[in-house]
């Protein structure tokens, strides 16, 4: 299987929160006040509340747990599975911040801008990045769901850019066909990775794989649906 690659944008930005988070964290526990949190600037105000801990840890550590589960996620390479769990933690992320922003301005009368911002300035490229980062899905139907459940099943096609059979199979796909789990053999090709088709011991194109199974030359789509066991979502 042609291993997923890490989001390194989303990975930074994941990092930039967690670095964040974890000095907020640090403070809380050592009783100091941040570089950016003066004395009545509103912020050392929420930061003594007791919307400063929740459930018995600093409500910081919250986000560094967040900011490191999605930094793992995107050091794994966001998959479509990932992508959508990493979106998930982002989004209650964004929705917990918005409701801490909401208790320090109309609850306990603070207004923090300079920790809102330090979070607007990680949240909206994170929120910018994730959406950029979208796993191709162009593919919509049989053919769409097809190609993304034979890259979830560990499945490989190993071809070359000039081989007639390759663009053949490719072209049965449509609009999916760039979901398709590929790896280019030619080693004059931009993204050739020879060394895996020799690997994986591809003798002719293309050729599938998955786990101790293989199948050589142009298949069906209904033949790969039998191979990878997939039934066509209702």
């Amino acid at each position: 299987m042609a291993p997923a690659r890490p989001d390194f944008l989303i990975l930074g930005l994941a990092a930039a929160g967690f670095a964040i988070a974890a000095y907020l964290t640090g403070l809380k526990w050592m009783g100091g006040n941040a570089a950016f949190c003066l004395s009545g600037s509103g912020c050392d105000v929420v930061q003594a509340s007791r919307y400063g801990n929740l459930l018995g840890v600093p409500t910081a550590l919250w986000g560094v747990l967040l900011y490191a589960a999605i930094g793992a996620l995107a050091a794994l390479g966001l998959t479509a599975p990932r992508w959508t769990w990493a979106l998930y933690l982002a989004a209650a992320g964004v929705g917990f911040s918005i409701y801490l922003t909401a208790v320090s301005v109309l609850v306990i009368k603070a207004t923090a801008l300079v920790p809102g911002a330090l979070a607007a300035a990680v949240l909206v490229p994170l929120g910018a990045a994730f959406i950029y980062a979208v796993p191709a899905g162009g593919g919509s139907g049989f053919e769409g769901a097809l190609a993304r459940h034979l890259r979830e099943k560990g499945a490989v096609m190993y071809g070359a850019h000039w081989c007639p059979h390759c663009t053949e199979q490719k072209a049965l796909f449509g609009a999916a066909a760039k979901d398709v789990p590929y790896v280019e053999c030619a080693a004059d090709a931009v993204n050739g990775r020879p060394d895996l088709c020799q690997q994986a011991g591809v003798k002719s194109f293309p050729t599938w794989v998955m786990g101790t199974e293989r199948r050589e030359g142009t298949q069906s789509l209904r033949a790969l649906a039998d191979f990878s066991k997939f039934e066509a979502p209702k």
